[in-house]
């Protein structure tokens, strides 16, 4: 009997899921080689592809395929479901980024050229080696960038992006209308704590800029074994620039290759023995892990196993969800505000080719808040950044903001209402952010959201929303109240804008009153 269970276990919950791993990093892989190495088909940033997509598709696919067999098991702890749930996505995510790595070098060619200039003569590939060349160290192109990083843009990460560029001669590049055929990229970077006060930040950049001045004055750029052409990346972009302002620069010459100091052969480094670690260690985790399950009979005899693993209703549960943002009486401003936020986002993701973080540069094409282009004439940037969104989690969170404040709010309202109340609160926000920061790009619809939670909360607080009736909508807003405004306090997010939003939608709350006004139990003194 014990045996009978245990083989059972292994046909429902270990072999599938085995082989389910094996054929996402083999089928993944193979299609990255397909598309974007092989025949090159599209051209995407390489974060996306060697770590973002393997890292989020395994949620999608495992939500219809393992899902339903953990179903089938018995766990006596509420959230133990979804713990598996989280270990298979990363044994699934794990050696699939580190193959996109590994595919990356092994796959890629080294190519001997006698010159630069055989470039024009070569098909592209990844790697190259040079005979003969100039790396121009006076001609350079420069670009700087200073962006927050960390978890609640706690630091500053400073960047200093050199292009020089490559002839094939010394004696070419003092010709008249000299125009580089490639670029070679050197990078500084330092990072501080984005909570020190403005003049220790501009005096820590100087210092880095200086010391960069001298590291680079000291480089060698001609002590390189071979070069790295590199792909679509935030690197890339930075580095590409630099080299635009250079006066040597043309646009037809986009190839920007990086120094390697090592040999040829070890490119690989130990990324194909990991790959083989992980999957034998995901396959012993996964194998006692499965053997620790116990077997839910009552279900295992309720119906046919062949229905309860059918992906039917994991596709009804997936219908209903997407079903909640369709427009309806009632709610029909909210899902357009909803849908206007995430199209403008992925048109923003897919022209610039980021999509976990945004560079300032698009947001700024894009129509961001700016005090100095504000006082410029263009003023439309005080509504139009209430539309975009810096990267991916920065959306997701304003969306669930956005989604839970109307679902509760556009009834009491009404559609046009709550889109005067929206728009008026994403304007003082606006507002408020070039008032209060002098040369702060701001983005995001949080400002206009805090309006919508500052309504609610001033309809709560004079009675019009009993509390008791309401506790979903309040711990909520609690929520989301708190961790904008506790995020602000960090650094790296536009407090002046929260609180302008929030203030405006406090007002507008107690001017305003719901279309259908509940009991006023439990009234509170204003």
């Amino acid at each position: 009997m014990r045996v009978a269970l245990v083989l059972k276990k292994l046909q429902l919950i270990y072999v599938p899921f085995i082989l389910l791993c094996l054929s996402y990093v083999s089928g993944y892989s193979l299609l990255h080689w397909l598309l974007l190495i092989k025949f090159q088909l599209l051209s995407i940033d390489e974060s996306i592809i060697n770590f973002w997509l393997p890292l989020i598709l395994p949620w999608t696919l495992l939500f219809f395929y393992l899902r339903p067999r953990l179903k089938l098991f018995r766990f006596t702890k509420s959230n133990s479901r979804f713990i598996y749930f989280v270990i298979a996505v990363l044994l699934l995510a794990v050696p699939t980024i580190v193959a996109q790595e590994y595919l990356n070098s092994a796959t890629g060619k080294l190519t001997q050229l006698e010159s630069i200039n055989g470039l024009l003569h070569q098909p592209q590939t990844k790697y190259y080696q040079l005979n003969q060349f100039y790396i121009d160290k006076k001609h350079i192109g420069v670009q700087r960038n200073i962006e927050p990083i960390g978890k609640g843009n706690s630091e500053l990460r400073m960047s200093l992006y050199i292009a020089m560029p490559i002839f094939a001669k010394r004696n070419e590049s003092w010709r008249v209308g000299a125009k580089a055929l490639a670029w070679y990229g050197k990078v500084y970077e330092k990072t501080i704590s984005n909570r020190l006060e403005p003049q220790e930040k501009e005096a820590l950049f100087q210092e880095f800029i200086h010391h960069s001045q001298q590291a680079f004055n000291a480089f060698k750029p001609d002590e390189f074994v071979y070069l790295d052409r590199i792909g679509p990346s935030t690197r890339y972009t930075q580095l590409l620039s630099a080299a635009q302002k250079s006066s040597v620069y043309f646009e037809g010459y986009q190839t920007v290759l990086m120094p390697v100091n090592q040999p040829f052969e070890a490119r690989n480094g130990h990324k194909l023995a990991w790959i083989i670690a992980w999957l034998s260690f995901g396959a012993i985790l996964w194998l006692l892990m499965s053997l620790m399950l116990k077997l839910d009979e009552t279900k295992l005899a309720s119906k046919p196993l062949a229905t309860q693993l059918s992906m039917a209703k994991p596709m009804a549960e997936l219908y209903g969800f997407l079903a909640e943002f369709k427009p309806r009486p009632g709610f029909v401003i909210t899902p357009i505000l909803l849908y206007i936020n995430a199209l403008i986002f992925m048109l923003m993701a897919f022209a610039s080719q980021h999509f976990i973080a945004l560079p300032n540069s698009v947001l700024l094409d894009w129509g961001a808040n700016l005090r100095q282009l504000v006082l410029e004439q263009q003023v439309w940037r005080l509504i139009s950044n209430m539309f975009l969104h810096g990267g991916l989690m920065h959306l997701v969170f304003n969306l669930y903001g956005l989604f839970f404040a109307g679902m509760f709010l556009e009834p009491l309202l009404g559609k046009w209402r709550l889109l005067g109340v929206y728009l008026c609160c994403g304007l003082v926000a606006s507002m408020a952010s070039i008032g209060w920061y002098e040369a702060t790009i701001s983005i995001g619809a949080s400002g206009a959201i805090m309006g919508l939670f500052g309504v609610l909360m001033m309809w709560i607080w004079l009675g019009l929303l009993p509390l008791a009736d309401n506790m979903p909508l309040a711990l909520n807003l609690t929520l989301f109240v708190t961790v904008s405004l506790v995020m602000g306090l960090l650094g790296g997010v536009d407090n002046a804008a929260h609180l302008g939003g929030l203030g405006c939608g406090l007002l507008l709350g107690s001017l305003l009153r719901p279309n259908k006004v509940q009991p006023q139990a439990n009234k509170k003194p204003r």
